[in-house]
């Protein structure tokens, strides 16, 4: 015999445990479940009937034996009532025998009265062995056997006759001896055959009941079960059903805490996953073909944008190059296109580099700062470039709040830039900066007199590289609203478009650093842009497509 190791049992034992399809895949067992629950009931059922059947059986052979028993107690104790009426020997056993029941009398000299059949020697029971040299119970003193039968006692029982050694009793049959006065012996004998018949027929009566009883049971259990799969069925179903694309079917059980229900609820849970994670999906993909697209448009207008202050610098300094020493009165004005058109193109590159840097990863130095005076020192240096329209701060006295100052000033600082520019060529040249706070919200709000944005662009002109028509100047690259409004959404606030003259200012005691009037409220027009920020700020926001990292500064 091969020895095994132990490695090849775990093997074994294994692929029994875990079976494997022919890739060595493993695979999930499943039985038949309506099948296996048919065999065990049945089963079940049979070894149920087969111990009430035994019990029932031996209850009832013990039974039909106790009341032989007593019935030969009861005429055992008859013979003695029977004896002292008189009765001869044979009269005792005619009297006594009959109802399954077979007497045999025994004299004390030895003769033999009664049935023929098989009974238990002389000595059997109590009753003391014939004298030696004496005929056995087949005769008395006649070499022939032959019973002694005195006429006078009556007519013989049927069978009577002389005993010539009958045979021993079966081993189960009961028999009773009784000692009578005057040395009689009455012996017995219940015969136990129709206790085996009637046992006989009720096994057989048994049988039959129990082999309908388990097709009865077999059928009834069979429907059970098959309305007790009906969830399973049921699952199959939907499972089909969400494989044709029905993503929406659940099962809902009405007993979520049963075997079937807490399957059903899993498959519940499974399906809302799956359509939750398809649904991610799709969003993320979608969300990825609007970045790509995005970002395709935004290089075509970068490129776009790039390409006409890059053309005018190369015209001009062509013209340099051609007609420079020719004619020296056009260079004070080519050196002036160059000038602008090399400004131009600087500010958009620098524009290009905040967007950038917010998209990929800003870092925000938060700090205890006044909102008043970084909108005052935005304004100072506007002042000191200055132009044509005149800047006007009113509101709160000061407004603490905790920010990154420098990112403050320059969301300030484009709205400024973008209100002057609409402001320049109108009749009033203004530009109000309001800064007021309301609850735990404080509010920056930029108005000028220009023409105003139109209402079908006053949340496309937060896209980047976006200009509008010439009614406001358009020399600006359409990303300093942008990036405003990303800065602002990176310290939890947020920079909206809102109609001149009906936006309200609330807040502390308003005042202005320059002159009364103007700001919101007053009538100046044109278009309004309010930044809102959270005086408290505690966690970080989601920038354009990245996150922002806060750097908290005491």
């Amino acid at each position: 015999m091969t020895a095994t190791s132990p490695s090849a049992w775990l093997r074994r034992i294994g692929g029994r445990r875990h079976p494997v399809d022919p890739d060595g895949i493993p695979t999930t067992p499943t039985p038949s479940l309506r099948r296996r629950v048919l065999v065990l009931v049945v089963l079940l059922f049979a070894v149920l009937l087969t111990l009430v059947g035994v019990a029932i059986d031996i209850a009832l052979g013990h039974q039909l034996r106790s009341d032989l028993s007593a019935r030969l107690t009861d005429r055992a104790d008859r013979s003695t009532t029977l004896v002292a009426e008189g009765y001869s020997p044979q009269q005792l056993a005619n009297a006594l025998q009959g109802d399954a029941i077979r007497v045999r009398v025994t004299t004390s000299d030895g003769e033999v009265y009664g049935g023929p059949g098989p009974f238990p020697d002389a000595g059997a029971g109590d009753v003391p062995a014939p004298p030696s040299g004496r005929p056995g119970p087949g005769g008395r003193g006649d070499p022939g056997g032959r019973d002694a039968v005195d006429p006078s006692d009556g007519p013989p029982a049927p069978g009577v006759g002389p005993d010539r050694g009958p045979p021993r009793p079966p081993a189960d049959s009961l028999v009773v001896t009784r000692r009578l006065p005057g040395g009689t012996t009455v012996t017995l004998l219940g015969d136990t055959t129709s206790i085996a018949e009637v046992r006989t027929q009720l096994r057989w009566l048994m049988l039959g009941a129990g082999a309908a009883t388990l097709v009865v049971a077999a059928a009834l259990m069979l429907l059970v079960v098959r309305r007790a799969l009906r969830p399973l069925d049921a699952m199959v179903a939907v499972a089909r059903g969400i494989t044709s694309g029905d993503r929406g079917r659940r099962l809902r059980p009405r007993a979520p805490d049963t075997e079937l229900g807490r399957a059903a609820g899993s498959v519940d849970e499974m399906l809302d996953a799956l359509e939750a994670a398809e649904t991610a999906q799709r969003a993320a993909a979608d969300t990825a073909r609007r970045a790509e697209a995005d970002t395709k448009r935004f290089l075509a207008d970068a490129a776009h944008e790039l390409r006409t202050p890059i053309a005018g610098l190369s015209a001009v300094a062509e013209s340099l190059r051609r007609d420079g020493t020719d004619r020296p009165d056009r260079i004070p004005r080519w050196t002036e296109l160059l000038v602008r058109e090399s400004q131009h193109a600087s500010r958009l590159v620098a524009d290009l580099l905040d967007m950038a840097r917010i998209d990929s990863d800003p870092q925000l130095n938060l700090a205890d700062t006044d909102l008043v005076e970084v909108v005052a020192d935005v304004i100072d240096r506007w002042r000191l470039l200055g132009g044509p329209v005149t800047i006007r701060r009113t509101g709160a006295a000061a407004v603490p709040i905790r920010v990154d100052a420098g990112r403050i000033g320059q969301v300030v600082s484009n709205l400024v830039d973008n209100a002057v520019r609409a402001a320049t060529d109108t009749a009033r040249a203004l530009v109000t900066v309001d800064v007021s706070v309301d609850g735990s919200t404080a509010r920056i709000t930029v108005t000028d007199s220009g023409p105003g944005v139109p209402p079908d662009a006053r949340e496309r002109i937060f896209d980047r590289l976006v200009q509008l028509d010439s009614a406001r100047d358009s020399t600006g690259a359409g990303l300093g609203l942008p990036i405003a409004r990303a800065l602002a959404r990176a310290h939890g606030g947020d920079v909206t478009h809102a109609i001149a003259g009906q936006e309200p200012t609330t807040g502390e005691s308003s005042q202005s650093s320059d002159s009364a009037g103007g700001g919101v409220g007053h009538g100046v027009g044109g278009a309004t842009f309010v930044v809102t920020l959270p005086v408290a700020t505690d966690a970080p926001r989601s920038v354009a497509e990245g996150d922002v990292r806060r750097t908290e500064n005491p």
